[in-house]
This record gives C-alpha cells, sequence and structure tokens, in this order.
C-alpha cells in the first residue's frame, strides 16, 4: 500500500500494518510521521519500542528475528530502524525475507532518506510495502514553500497580511524546523490569532538562526570583512557549527553548482530556479558567480567536506577555522590560493 502524508494521519486510526517505510529528506516530516505512527502504535498495545541505527557489517538476520520474540513481559514492540542511506545487500535480504512473513506482535517501521523510483521498485521495498505501507514525503523547495508555510499557519489558526507573510516567509527560508518553531511561537504571541509586522520582526528577527541566514547574504554580496565579524560574533553567541555550516555550506554548494552550469553553457535563469534560488537572493548569487572561478567552486566544496570531518571528529582542524576558510571562499576572498 502506497500512502500519501495527509492520509497518514487518518490511516492511523485504523489496525496498523505490519510493516511502514516512511522515506523523505525534510527532517521535521519524517519525525512528525513517525510521531504520528509511534503514538498510534501505543494506543493499539504496542507499549514497547525498540530503537537501531542501520550500520554495515550488522547481523540482519538477528536483528529481524528478534521481532518474532515477546519481551519478558510478553508486550508487543515497535521496531524502529534509521537508515541513513538505502539498505546494503545484506540488510534488504532480510528486510525481504522478514516481509515475507511478519510477526503478528511487532510494527517494523523503516526510517530512509528519500528513495528513489530505482529503489522503490527493489525487492525488499515492494516486499515491504505488500506487508504494510509506504509513506514518500515531500521535498519542500523554494517554490513549496510558501504554501506549506501558509497551510502550517492555518493549522495553528494565524492569519496576516501579505506583508508579514512575505517577512516571516523570508526569515524562516527554506528551514522546515525552524519553521514550525517560530510558529509555534507566534501562535502564542499572536492578538486572537492575527499576525502583524511588529509581531513577527519582534518575535523572529533578533534569532540566532536568522543571523546566521544575514551572515550567508553577507559572503555572497562579497563583504569579506563583516562577514568575518559576524561568524566571529555567532561563535560568541554560542551558535552551532553545524547550523553555521547548514547555511554557508548551502549557499556555497549551490554556487558551486550554477558554476558548473554555466561552465556548461546552461542559461544562467534557468539554473536558478533549478536550484532553488528565491527571487530576492538571485541578485546575490549573480554577483557571486562573476567572482567564482571553477577552481574557487571545487574548493569550497573540499571546504564543506572539512567543516562536516572537523566538526564529527574525524580531523584536527577546528570546525570554526575552516568554517571562516569557507566563509572567505564564498565571499571571493580565499584565504588560500586556489589550484587550477
Amino acid at each position: 500500500m502506497k500512502l500519501r502524508p495527509d492520509q497518514l494521519a487518518r490511516h492511523a486510526g485504523e489496525p496498523l500494518r505490519p510493516v511502514y517505510v516512511v522515506h523523505g529528506d525534510e527532517i521535521l516530516l519524517q519525525q512528525e510521521a513517525a510521531d504520528t505512527l509511534r503514538q498510534a502504535a501505543r494506543k493499539q498495545g504496542f507499549s514497547e519500542r525498540e530503537l537501531h541505527h542501520a550500520e554495515r557489517g550488522a547481523d540482519w538476520n538477528e536483528l529481524l528475528a528478534s521481532a518474532n520474540n515477546l519481551s519478558l513481559f510478553g508486550d508487543r514492540k515497535l521496531l524502529e530502524i534509521r537508515f541513513s542511506g538505502k539498505p546494503d545487500t545484506a540488510a534488504a535480504a532480510a528486510l525481504e525475507k522478514y516481509a515475507a512473513d511478519p510477526s503478528p506482535d511487532t510494527l517494523l517501521l523503516l526510517l530512509l532518506p528519500k528513495l528513489d523510483g530505482t529503489a522503490q521498485k527493489a525487492k525488499w521495498f515492494v516486499a515491504c510495502e505488500s506487508a504494510g505501507a509506504s509513506v514518500q514525503l515531500p521535498q519542500i523547495d523554494a517554490q513549496s514553500m510558501p504554501d506549506w508555510l501558509r497551510s502550517r499557519l492555518q493549522q495553528a489558526g494565524l492569519s496576516g497580511d501579505a506583508e508579514t507573510f512575505s517577512l516571516l516567509l523570508e526569515r524562516v527560508e527554506g528551514n522546515l524546523l525552524a519553521a514550525q518553531q517560530e510558529v509555534e511561537k507566534l501562535r502564542l504571541l499572536s492578538n486572537n490569532g492575527v499576525l502583524t509586522v511588529d509581531i513577527v520582526r519582534q518575535a523572529v528577527g533578533d534569532s540566532a538562526r536568522y543571523n546566521v541566514y544575514d551572515l550567508a547574504d553577507c559572503a555572497l554580496a562579497g563583504d569579506a570583512e563583516k562577514a568575518a565579524r559576524m561568524l566571529a560574533g555567532l561563535r560568541a553567541e554560542g551558535e552551532s557549527e553545524s547550523s553555521m555550516l547548514w547555511a554557508i555550506g548551502k549557499d556555497a554548494r549551490t554556487l558551486a553548482a550554477l558554476r558548473e552550469g554555466v561552465d556548461a553553457g546552461q542559461a544562467i535563469n534557468a539554473l536558478l530556479q533549478q536550484n532553488g534560488v528565491w527571487q530576492k537572493r538571485q541578485p546575490l548569487f549573480q554577483r557571486a558567480l562573476q567572482r567564482t572561478s571553477p577552481a574557487l567552486a571545487r574548493s569550497m566544496v573540499a571546504e564543506i567536506l572539512a567543516v562536516d570531518r572537523a566538526i564529527k571528529g574525524q580531523s584536527e582542524e577546528s570546525a570554526w577555522d575552516v568554517l571562516l576558510r569557507l566563509t572567505m571562499a564564498v565571499a571571493g576572498r580565499p584565504l588560500f590560493a586556489t589550484a587550477g
């Protein structure tokens, strides 16, 4: 069975199926879908929850065999497995085998990144979908973000004029987790559900996450000195390296993709749209592109990976030092010469 995300809540009120595959790249939407199934499972007697993170080399036969074993107290259980990518060969074989004869006392919930059409035709996926249901979560891009945000505001009982909505949309640009948090905050601060520009500016305008966007725009504008000061200030305020990488890295990747596309003869306007660049920010990217050589674009991609390794403790470099290099590269003032 295939389920659309908007069908999940109603479906969860019915007897649950043995297996669910939820896949998509939006963290918020995946969390919400999983929460819906977890709550329904508890109501239907799956009182125990067992969580596993899929790892290469895991004994999948043993893991899924445990799904057939009741706990010491005879409780039905929810077995939740989170994947960082597609199941490897061993996992796929074990899932296919399990789905052919799932335990009636276990609900298997698989959480994965977005699976393409080929992956959805794999034997393990088809078997799990036949035994239960799959839910493909949408990707909320620049074009669909306004409708998504309007829907969330309506669900929260909030309304406002076009200027207020545009300001809020600008402040939470492209970040669903931040957007949902701000909607919940605004619900408490609104005047009988009515939002104004002042309310949004006061509630959202001083958030560190918005300052991260200020930094990204400053770097794209080529103001290297100011960008360096902003980076140091955000570090002093306690902003995390991960959130900095999310904002700066996203723009750096987009800039590199634009450079590659233009060099391949593609039209810049089409490239901007394909890469989900908001209309307001298109002039920033166009100016940044003029000062970004192919070598600098490659260097930015390498620095993104270097920041990620530093954050994970996989290198001896300071993540903040590499973030500074990445920010300066986006600003067109790389700290080290780029070759090629």
